[in-house]
């Protein structure tokens, strides 16, 4: 499981095609920046469950102040979504949930809940996630480019911004673009967990980063 944030709205650089003579070129796009969380969890099988999406706010079906995971969204969704959708999945087997080392995974009721339904919680160590999780290393670069295409799509085909309301069709339309078969196996090989491999991770991938200096680039006094 992991969790990646998106806009309602496109901010990256684009390249423009005009008629010539035209001085200016106009698009209609939204100026949104408003922060939205989606937690996704992938499972070595190759199967995804259903994403949860977190908007700001104080109502809708799973929100937050800020626009990300608090301790009770995620013992909300271990409880909710994780262990029915993997139930069945497990069948009676020890359930191993990879997740980042942040204190709102590893809260005592997270961990009593985990305990009573046979789930064992794997933090990552901190400052490897780059190369230990798979949905970043993997998965989500794949599905922000597919979000960007959705969000242009839409808008060129009602000429108006994404609504809050629209948002999560935007996305279905992204997610299931980017979670084939093949890319969720592959997010488990490269990073070494399934089939387990140590050799997967280069140790230049744990190497600290290297200091570095700015003092050639400022006159010396």
């Amino acid at each position: 499981m992991d969790e990646t944030n998106t806009q309602r709205g496109n901010t990256g650089k684009e390249r423009v095609v005009k008629i010539r003579g035209n001085k200016t070129a106009h698009k209609q796009g939204g100026a949104n920046k408003e922060t939205v969380t989606a937690i996704v969890t992938i499972c070595a099988h190759s199967s995804t469950l259903d994403p949860t999406l977190i908007f700001k706010g104080e109502n809708l079906f799973a929100c937050s102040p800020k626009g990300w995971t608090d301790s009770k969204i995620c013992k909300d969704w271990i409880k909710d979504v994780f262990e029915p959708a993997t139930r069945e999945k497990a069948n009676g087997e020890l359930r191993v949930l990879f997740m980042d080392g942040h204190s709102s995974h590893f809260t005592p009721e997270i961990i009593d809940f985990s305990l009573q339904f046979h789930i064992m919680i794997v933090g990552y160590p901190p400052h490897c996630t780059h190369a230990l999780q798979g949905l970043d290393v993997v998965c989500f670069a794949k599905m922000k480019t597919e979000m960007k295409n959705a969000i242009n799509e839409f808008e060129e085909t009602h000429q108006h911004p994404v609504a809050k309301a629209d948002f999560t069709g935007v996305f279905g339309q992204a997610f299931l673009k980017s979670f084939d078969e093949e890319t969720v196996k592959a997010a488990f090989r490269v990073t070494g967990v399934h089939p387990f491999d140590r050799a997967a991770i280069r140790p230049e991938q744990m190497k600290p980063a290297e200091a570095t200096s700015v003092k050639g680039s400022f006159a010396q006094l």
